[in-house]
């Protein structure tokens, strides 16, 4: 019976749905967020050793200016289809420029049953105090 009710609000707030609609990302994705929050020098040694992957969800634009190394790109919008080369019990770290993106892929990736992740402060590159571990593009410039 519950099954019944929970596929029934799946469906009516559309996150049965694949299709990306006007509705946007976040008003489909409602349930609580789950992510494990780190510290800065936790996240630089995993990113580090590889024990992660770290997945960069801004603009392909944005990453090719200035990404964290050992990044992979895949944009927010992108995520729903492009993850799924990932293994869901893989841990997963998620960044993009102010943290909202990060915010929003957690959202997509734990409805899609991904539930290992991990984000230092917001998720954001702003906050990322290790700026020797960026990569920037021929048009990137220190900031």
């Amino acid at each position: 019976m519950f099954d019944n009710i929970r596929n029934f609000m799946q469906n009516f707030l559309g996150m049965n749905n694949n299709r990306n609609t006007n509705r946007g990302y976040q008003s489909r994705y409602r349930n609580s967020m789950n992510y494990k929050l780190i510290p800065f020098e936790q996240a630089k040694d995993m990113i580090e050793k590889n024990d992660i992957v770290l997945i960069d969800v801004r603009t392909p634009n944005e990453y090719q200016l200035m990404h964290i190394k050992n990044a992979i790109n895949i944009p927010v919008n992108e995520i729903e289809s492009k993850i799924f080369q990932v293994e869901q019990t893989h841990p997963i770290m998620v960044y993009c420029s102010s943290g909202a993106r990060s915010k929003t892929a957690i959202q997509v990736l734990n409805n899609l049953g991904y539930n290992n992740i991990y984000i230092w402060e917001y998720g954001a590159l702003a906050t990322f105090p290790y700026k020797n571990m960026l990569i920037y593009g021929e048009n990137g410039r220190i900031i």
